[in-house]
């Protein structure tokens, strides 16, 4: 979840979900239970967006009540109405075309590199078999938390589909290059 789009709506999102006000170390843990593996920002990236969101009047500071020096963020009814916008807009996202390294290999690789293309391949799927296991560690961490996870559980199911058709195009990719050079560089590499 890179897009800069995505992330300020998220970071909005969570502010939305705490009308009493919610200060940016919460709004960090919020967000990694709620988006789990697809959220890795940092504290200074949550504080810079918050600052942002509050500089274009999405977000007001509020006092937080206690002595603690933290600024404490609610949602306006500016942010209210953005936040409602961005939720019924379009996407502005498109399918991620193929951009591997193992592509640019594959199309330049000779016949004779069979067997080291061959062992990219079983390394890159092994990447994606671990892709899994930390998926599976991550539905296994939402099923003990205490509050709704069905986005959360869409949003790895997709990372998961992700990563099991990006196995099933490695096989394809070691079967149909056995079958065009020949499963002698295939026994060598097994």
């Amino acid at each position: 979840m890179r897009h800069a789009h995505g992330i300020r709506y998220a970071v909005l999102g969570i502010v939305s979900r705490n009308p009493e006000g919610i200060h940016g170390y919460t709004v960090r843990r919020q967000g990694e239970r709620l988006l789990g593996h697809f959220w890795r920002l940092t504290f200074g990236e949550v504080y810079r967006v918050l600052d942002r969101l509050a500089a274009d009047g999405l977000i007001e500071h509020v006092a937080d009540g206690g002595e603690s020096a933290r600024k404490v963020y609610r949602i306006t009814a500016l942010g209210r109405r953005s936040l409602d916008d961005y939720v019924v807009s379009p996407q502005t996202d498109v399918p991620r075309p193929l951009r591997q390294e193992l592509a640019v290999k594959l199309l330049f690789a000779s016949p004779e590199h069979l067997p080291e293309i061959l062992r990219l391949v079983a390394r890159q799927r092994d990447a994606y078999l671990q892709e899994v296991h930390q998926l599976g560690t991550e539905r296994r961490k939402v099923r003990r938390v205490p509050f709704d996870t069905f986005v959360t559980n869409l949003l790895i199911d997709g990372a998961e589909l992700a990563a099991r058709a990006e196995l099933a195009w490695l096989d394809e990719v070691a079967r149909r290059l056995g079958e065009q050079y020949g499963a002698r560089g295939i026994a060598a590499t097994a």
